[in-house]
């Protein structure tokens, strides 16, 4: 695996019509209540566990296979992604840590859908990564969501603290 380019090679305007396409309004609409619901009812904190609870669960019901490469991993996850229609994700090393940038996801206007997507989307990729062996001081972390109106989102699995 190469080391993560400053620039990705997709187009982003492409990307965000796909992500249009596979965010209809109903479920934009739904992602943008939940985000907002939770936060006020349960708080800030309470919901993001919840939303982690929600991506671990969707990786348990949707496991992707134990890989013998970061490739084979790769492709499994983007298969994985496929099937959920959340786009898909490039893996490159990073010093002492992995580095998943995950574009063509679905669209949402709202920051609480956004954030609630990005959390549900991280405790996926890392119960992914669970199934591949147990390792433990190792998470996943939401590190940057790039620039422009649709950022790709970059996600980091390394030890805990790093």
């Amino acid at each position: 695996m190469a080391v993560r380019p400053a620039n990705n090679s997709f187009d982003a305007m492409t990307l965000a019509a796909a992500a249009r396409r596979s965010s209809p309004l109903h479920w934009r609409i739904f992602m943008e209540a939940l985000g907002t619901s939770l936060s006020q009812v349960a708080g800030d904190e309470q919901a993001l566990r919840v939303l982690a609870a929600v991506g671990a669960t969707i990786a348990r019901e949707q496991p992707v296979p134990v890989c013998n490469s970061l490739t084979d991993l790769k492709a499994a996850m983007n298969a994985g992604l496929q099937t959920l229609d959340w786009g898909q994700v490039d893996l490159y090393e990073a010093e002492k840590a992995l580095e998943f940038v995950v574009v063509g996801y679905p669209c949402f206007d709202g920051v609480e859908a956004q954030t609630a997507f990005a959390a549900i989307l991280e405790a996926l990729l890392e119960g992914w990564l669970a199934q591949q062996a147990a390792r433990s001081g190792l998470s996943m972390r939401l590190v940057e969501r790039g620039s422009g109106p649709y950022p790709p989102l970059v996600f980091r699995y390394e030890r805990s603290g790093a």
